[in-house]
């Protein structure tokens, strides 16, 4: 188990030999780097990743969460639902308090086009697609 301190919020991170996560703090973004396949093995790990992600950058007033996927081949529809599930919880907060989330993605990975494109257009306000 790897713990990300991140200017007093702490990030457990995944490491598993099918998936695994980097979290770091760059200013006033998380950075997230997602690695090979997330399925139904890391549903419950991932859960609380993206919960302890998005409680950072809550508490810390952050302006972006990033998360690097150009290596992370699969992920199930359970474990899109919890992306939705922390831009759910963002968009409740104040607009002082609301972050962007920004896909870095491969556009190689055609369920990359499809499903960040389909969480861009949910909330076209606050999450990008590089």
């Amino acid at each position: 188990m790897i713990v990300s301190v991140i200017a007093g919020a702490s990030i457990t991170d995944i490491e598993e030999a099918t998936f695994s996560t980097q979290s770091s703090r760059k200013a006033s973004t998380i950075v997230v780097k997602m690695r090979g396949n997330a399925d139904t093995s890391i549903h419950d790990r991932l859960k609380v990743f993206l919960d302890e992600v998005h409680k950072a950058a809550e508490k810390l007033q952050l302006s972006e969460a990033v998360f690097d996927v150009q290596e992370l081949y699969f992920m199930n529809s359970s474990c899109m639902s919890l992306i939705l599930r922390m831009i759910n919880g963002m968009l409740e907060f104040p607009q002082a308090k609301k972050y962007v989330i920004r896909f870095r993605s491969n556009r190689n990975l055609r369920w990359q086009l499809k499903s960040l494109a389909s969480i861009r257009s949910y909330a076209p306000d606050v999450v990008v697609v590089e």
